[in-house]
């Protein structure tokens, strides 16, 4: 934590570790450690940062995860391209057959007569980011999505080419049956709620300062942030929050990201579709 946090440039370490030995102090084997550990990451402040036992622990110290809620599809009109990006996690497998399915959508939803897209991400909750911009990569077109900047403000590039996500050059996920669109650079809207975290605002930085897109909803949750694994000696993981999220510009984010328009949630379709067509019509 002390020399990967985000934050641990603000911390007293000191005391950091005088407050965590001794809310550990009454524990006799691992499993007893772990309460101490999750007092560790809540200590941190960073609010992304959490810890997966090794074993199942019972007690308020270690909260069952919520469940997300489920998102329907959208009915757009038939100028509008629409695509939800929904959050993920898992094997291998179920990555693969994520990205299969929603550039399935993408491809089945394309026509040259379309005006432009909605990209929603209300209610992408995270995972990982990597399925996520490889799907949404045919709209965002290829280039440089963002960039990663570390406790020491060093750069890592991320960027979506020919069906491939790439972080600093080397592949993170792909699809070798990759999607383009039948018209480039389309005009695109999206959509964000107080549920859109994480990765799922990872997708939303991508979006930051592309040409002809404009965002529409309500503000993100706010943990803008990439996490990184580190294990522990009985196979527990803390995922640790190890940099901030930054857009294709080098702005960088850590907090909720305001949509360009903020907007209650029955006015946000209405409105996205209204200003596609008028930037369609512009930008002929």
């Amino acid at each position: 934590m002390q020399a990967n946090s985000i934050n641990r440039a603000a911390i007293n370490w000191v005391d950091f570790k005088k407050n965590l030995l001794a809310e550990a102090s009454g524990a006799k084997t691992i499993e007893q450690a772990y309460p101490a550990v999750v007092f560790a990451i809540v200590a941190l402040g960073d609010k992304h940062s959490f810890f997966v036992p090794a074993r199942p622990v019972k007690g308020p110290e270690l909260p069952t995860p919520k469940q997300p809620p489920i998102y329907l599809d959208e009915p757009v009109p038939g100028d509008i391209g629409y695509i939800r990006i929904p959050w993920v996690v898992g094997s291998q497998e179920k990555l693969d057959a994520y990205i299969t399915s929603v550039q399935a959508q993408i491809k089945e939803r394309d026509k040259r007569e379309l005006k432009g897209w909605l990209v929603d991400l209300r209610g992408n909750m995270g995972g990982n980011m990597w399925p996520m911009l490889v799907v949404a990569g045919p709209i965002l077109g290829e280039d440089t999505l963002g960039y990663f900047f570390d406790s020491n403000n060093i750069k890592t590039a991320w960027r979506y080419e020919k069906g491939k996500a790439l972080l600093d050059g080397d592949v993170q996920a792909e699809t070798a049956n990759y999607y383009t669109l039948k018209s480039a650079q389309p005009v695109v809207a999206v959509l964000t709620d107080t549920l859109t975290a994480s990765s799922g605002e990872a997708v939303a930085v991508a979006f930051k300062a592309r040409k002809h897109t404009r965002s529409f909803g309500a503000g993100t949750c706010g943990v803008s942030t990439c996490n990184s694994s580190f294990y522990l000696s009985d196979g527990s993981i803390i995922w640790l929050t190890t940099a901030v999220l930054a857009d294709r510009r080098l702005v960088p984010y850590g907090h909720s990201i305001a949509p360009d328009e903020p907007l209650k949630p029955t006015e946000v379709v209405p409105r996205a579709v209204r200003w596609i067509r008028e930037e369609y019509k512009a930008k002929k």
